[in-house]
Parts: structure tokens; C-alpha cells; sequence
């Protein structure tokens, strides 16, 4: 099985692409990691010595080649996901047996061979979120069947449990789930009236979670098999070991620390597993900076010790 690795990213985000590589680096993972980009580039990026500007290749490790693909389009990334995937398996790694997508604010914490073992040519890999439980006929659930079979899709199985797109893995065998998928986002959008925003009203509106509620509807209308793990996997309850994945608006690259744990919320699990993929062996801080940062990051878990608000 060949195992190709892409993600999407524009702004302060590199900072996260960059620990997400050097994560990878660290678990033992080699081949290509393809990175699409909307705007300027890092200057990580285009002053190494070992960036090719013309074929947009970065050599960061003797195992992984960070490919930049600049990427045109108005809308949000997160409903570019799909679409970027069918591209890389299609242009970019035809050779490529199944392609992961990982968010940026994303680290693997286990070795390669593990994480490696959630994919499989016969079915589709994904992590539940947050909050997973989500029964078959929830009332959420009704709605979107009601409106999405107005449009002529139709839901073929019941799912209870909701998944996180911040990480899917999709075997070419079943690539044609990525435009059903598109075709669901494509909807949302036109439902939503917006192209650029993430969250759409609030957690009571139809589509809130806009292109991960696109995903969650869709695997009820494939019939693809799941290879699932449960919310531990991305540290959003305790005992996992697979991803760590830093949601929220305040990225751990964005500091603060300090200042959001007297405010009773210290750093996450995922803050930490950024600090350990961070800096190496890409370097997007100076060392004082680094330094500085990590502290404030032990400080800040150190008073969460002591507050905390419920």
C-alpha cells in the first residue's frame, strides 16, 4: 500500500504545517507530503537552501519532500478538502494506493507503522470529534435528510457517530466518495450563502459545522466501510496516542498562554504535543523566541494546575 499525505494551509498556519512535518519526520514516515497554500510562502520555506522554486519541492528530511501547490479559489479551505484530495491523488501521486488528509493544526504522536495501520484499501479512515455521539435519527440528523434528499441525495445507512474532517484517509478504490462529498459542500455553501466562513450561525442552524457536517451526511449516503477511532485519537478525551489536534481559534503558535490560563483555561493536551514537534528539526522560531515560548507554555499549564474554570 502506497501512502500519500497532503494538507491545506494559508496564513500563520505554516507555523502548524510545520510541526505537523516535523511530527512525521519523528514517527519514521517517509514519501511525500503535498501542501496546498493560498498566498505568500514562509520565509522556512522559500529561504531554505533546499527549496526549489520551480517545482515548488522542500527537502526538509532524507524521508519526506514537502511538495507547495498554490491553490485559486474563493472558498474556505475547509470546503477545498475533497476537491484537493481528488487533485493529488490525480495529478500529483498517481501512484498513490490511499491519501490522508491532515489539518494543520495536527501532530502525529505515534510511530508511522501505527498510525499506518488505520488505513486500508477497502475502506474510508476517520476520527469522531469532540462530541461524537450523534444517533441515527437525531434531530440534526432529520433535517439534513430532509434537505438534502429535496436535492435529490438520498441516505442509504444509518451512522451514530459524528467524525472530525480534520483527518480522513480515502483508498483510490473508493476516490468517487470525494465528489460526493464536493457535491454535499457545493450545497452547503449555496445553503449557507457564504464561501470564505467555517462556522455558519450557531449550533442550533442546519449546517454549523458547514463542511464537516457535509462529510457526516455523506457517509450516510456511501456505503464505503469506516475504519474509525474514537475522540481519544485526536487528544480530545484522555488515553489516546494517535493525533493530537489543536481546535479552537487560538492556535498554539499564537501564544497567550499565560494570559488564557488566568482566565481559567490553561494549555491543552494538543498545546503541549505542538511544543514537542514545534522547532524540530524545521526551525520557525528563534531560539530565545522558543525558549520564551516554552515556558510561558509550563507556566500557564502549571496555574491551570491550580484553576481552572468549569
Amino acid at each position: 500500500m502506497t501512502i500519500t499525505l497532503c494538507t491545506l494551509f494559508e496564513g500563520n498556519y505554516h507555523y502548524g504545517v510545520a510541526a505537523l512535518s516535523n511530527s512525521l519526520i519523528a514517527a519514521g514516515f517517509a514519501g511525500d507530503f503535498w501542501v496546498g497554500y493560498r498566498g505568500e510562502l514562509p520565509a522556512w520555506i522559500v529561504d531554505s537552501p533546499d527549496f526549489d522554486r520551480a517545482s515548488g519541492e522542500l527537502r526538509v528530511a532524507p524521508t519526506l519532500k514537502l511538495h507547495m501547490v498554490q491553490i485559486d479559489t474563493p472558498l474556505h479551505f475547509a470546503y477545498y478538502k475533497p476537491t484537493f484530495l481528488r487533485e493529488v491523488f490525480e495529478r500529483h501521486a498517481p501512484e498513490a494506493t490511499v491519501v490522508a488528509y491532515l489539518d494543520p493544526d495536527i501532530v502525529l504522536k505515534c510511530k508511522w507503522p501505527s498510525f499506518a495501520a488505520w488505513f486500508s484499501d477497502d475502506g474510508i479512515s476517520l476520527c469522531e470529534d469532540v462530541n461524537p455521539n450523534f444517533p441515527e435519527r437525531h434531530p440534526k440528523r432529520l433535517q439534513w435528510r430532509r434537505f438534502f434528499e429535496s436535492r435529490g441525495v438520498t441516505s442509504q445507512r444509518g451512522v451514530a457517530r459524528y467524525y472530525n474532517s480534520g483527518f480522513i484517509g480515502v483508498p483510490r478504490a473508493h476516490m468517487t466518495f470525494l465528489d460526493l462529498w464536493t457535491h454535499l459542500c457545493d450545497l452547503v455553501v449555496d445553503h449557507n450563502q457564504g464561501l470564505k466562513h467555517l462556522k455558519a450561525g450557531d449550533a442550533s442552524s442546519i449546517f454549523h459545522s458547514t463542511d464537516q457536517d457535509a462529510l457526516n451526511h455523506a457517509l450516510t449516503v456511501s456505503t464505503v466501510p469506516l475504519n474509525t477511532a474514537g475522540p481519544e485519537a485526536m487528544d480530545f478525551m484522555p488515553g489516546g496516542y494517535y493525533l493530537s489536534h489543536a481546535i479552537g481559534w487560538l492556535k498554539p503558535w499564537g501564544g497567550r498562554h499565560i494570559r488564557q490560563a488566568l482566565l481559567g483555561m490553561p494549555p491543552s493536551p494538543a498545546t503541549k504535543a505542538y511544543y514537542n514537534f514545534a522547532n524540530h528539526p524545521i526551525k520557525v522560531f528563534g531560539s530565545a523566541d522558543f525558549t520564551r515560548r516554552v515556558w510561558s507554555h509550563k507556566l500557564a499549564s502549571a496555574i491551570g494546575r491550580f484553576y481552572r474554570r468549569d
